[in-house]
C-alpha cells in the first residue's frame, strides 16, 4: 500500500495542520488539512499565495475573516477565499474546519455559502443518488453555485451498510479528489477502494473517522459497515483552470453503465 495515499487521523492535533499536499502525497495540486480551534487553540490564520482556497465547517461554530468581511459559520457552511487572500478563524467553543486549496492564474470575490438557507432544500446543489444498497445524499456547498477555477467542496452522506461512490466512476485524467472522513463513530468504519483493474487493486483499505484518502487514479467506490453509515467531505480539483470543474462527465467501470451515476 502507498502511504501517500492514506492519511490516518487528520484531527489530531489543534490549530491549523495542512498535511496533505503534493510534497507528501500525490496530488499534483491540492493542498489540504485541518483547521481544530476550541478553548485551548481559539485563533488560526492562512495566506494561501497563488491558490484559491475553501474552508468548509464539518463541526462547530465559528467566524471567518476574510479582508474586511466576517462571515458566522456553522455545520456545512463554507467559505470560498480568493486566491492569496489571508484568512483568519475564530471561535468561542469549538470550530473544525476541513480547508484545501490549489493553484490558480485567476481571481473570484470571496463568497460564503450557508447550507440551510441555501443548500439543504436546493434541487440543484444537494442530490439524493442512486437506489439501495447504494443511495447516498450528496450536498454540494462549494460548488457552481460559487464563482472559482478548480475546486468543489461538498458532503457525501450514506445509510448504514450502504455503497457510495457508485457505480465505479473514475476521473483520473482531468481531476483529483480528496476524501475525508466524518460522523463515522468507532466501531463503525467503511472499506476504500482505488483500483485500475479489480483483479489488481493499487489501494483497499479501511477507513475510520477522521482519516483521508488521496485519489489520483482508478475507480474508487466504498462501502459502509453494516449498521454505520460512511460520510466523507470531498474537494475536487480540475487539473486546468475553468476547465473541469464538475462532478459529471466521469467514466464509469464497464459493465456498469446502466446504473445511472447521478452526478451533475
Amino acid at each position: 500500500m502507498n502511504q501517500q495515499w492514506l492519511f490516518r487521523n487528520t484531527a489530531s492535533k489543534r490549530g491549523r495542520n495542512i498535511t496533505i499536499t503534493p510534497e507528501t502525497s500525490e496530488f499534483k495540486a491540492i493542498h489540504a488539512g485541518r483547521i481544530l480551534l476550541d478553548s485551548t487553540a481559539p485563533r488560526a490564520g492562512g495566506h494561501n499565495e497563488g491558490r484559491e482556497t475553501t474552508l468548509f465547517c464539518l463541526h462547530g461554530t465559528g467566524q471567518i475573516k476574510v479582508g474586511s468581511e466576517i462571515f458566522d459559520l456553522k455545520k456545512f457552511d463554507g467559505v470560498y477565499v480568493s486566491r492569496g487572500a489571508p484568512f483568519e478563524l475564530s471561535t468561542k467553543d469549538f470550530f473544525d474546519v476541513v480547508e484545501a486549496s490549489a493553484p490558480t492564474s485567476k481571481s473570484h470575490p470571496t463568497r460564503c455559502v450557508n447550507f440551510e438557507k441555501e443548500v439543504k432544500n436546493s434541487d440543484s446543489l444537494t442530490l439524493h443518488v442512486g437506489q439501495e444498497p447504494y443511495y447516498r445524499d450528496i450536498h454540494k456547498v462549494l460548488a457552481e453555485n460559487v464563482e472559482g477555477s478548480r475546486i468543489l467542496t461538498g458532503v457525501t452522506m450514506s445509510k448504514p451498510g450502504n455503497w457510495t461512490s457508485w457505480p465505479p466512476h473514475e476521473h483520473a485524467a482531468t481531476r483529483e479528489e480528496l476524501y475525508l472522513f466524518f460522523d463515522m463513530p468507532r466501531p463503525g468504519f467503511g472499506t476504500q477502494f482505488m483500483y485500475s483493474n479489480l483483479e489488481n487493486p493499487e489501494f483497499v483499505q479501511p477507513v475510520y473517522e477522521d482519516d483521508a484518502v488521496v485519489i489520483v487514479k482508478g475507480y474508487h467506490p466504498n462501502v459502509a459497515a453494516p449498521g454505520y453509515p460512511i460520510n466523507f467531505c470531498w474537494v475536487l480539483c480540475s487539473l486546468e483552470d475553468d476547465t473541469w470543474r464538475t462532478l459529471a462527465n466521469v467514466n464509469v467501470q464497464p459493465g456498469f453503465e446502466s446504473m445511472p451515476t447521478g452526478l451533475r
